[in-house]
């Protein structure tokens, strides 16, 4: 009920944890999403926590993210986000736990990826053969984060064209 049916619902999450060695590349600043937000019928909804949530004070103007009220806050991490995804059409995310979290739960969950991932990504491949819901976009050039989100723009215009009609 708090998320509503109306828009494509979009679940955002952009940043890891800065201070882990992991992260060096992979968080995406906030504003990059403002490609995925110009699209006609999209709606963000951010599933940040704690770090990376300073950037919605000062996201640029068209980039609309909706929030909403505290979850995961008690013992059981990840049940309340897990919930959300749930109510989602899609998920974006930077490589954090939300994409391991959509591909468990078997969402469809699109991962931005950086020039040279993780190696549970591999290299040269759009799929996951962990998580057949995750699609992968990946950086043609290190901290090339535009190009990345025009790929996705391009799919997700006739994604909610699709949506709308049926």
């Amino acid at each position: 009920e708090k998320i509503g049916t109306h828009g494509f619902r979009i679940g955002i999450g952009w940043q890891g944890n800065p201070h882990g060695p992991i992260d060096k590349g992979r968080s995406i600043p906030l504003s990059k999403f403002r490609t995925l937000a110009e699209v006609p019928g999209s709606r963000l909804i951010s599933l940040q926590k704690t770090h990376g949530l300073d950037q919605l004070a000062n996201a640029p103007a068209g980039v609309n993210v909706e929030t909403l009220t505290a979850f995961d806050e008690g013992s059981d991490a990840f049940v309340d986000t897990a919930a959300i995804m749930q109510n989602l059409d899609l998920v974006v995310t930077s490589d954090t736990a939300i994409a391991h979290l959509a591909g468990a739960l078997g969402r469809p969950c699109w991962l931005a990826l950086k020039h040279i991932p993780d190696w549970r990504w591999m290299v040269g491949r759009g799929d996951s053969p962990w998580y057949p819901s995750l699609r992968l976009f990946r950086q043609p050039t290190r901290g090339d984060w535009d190009s990345v989100f025009a790929a996705m723009a391009d799919v997700l215009r006739p994604l909610i064209q699709r949506n709308n009609a049926s």
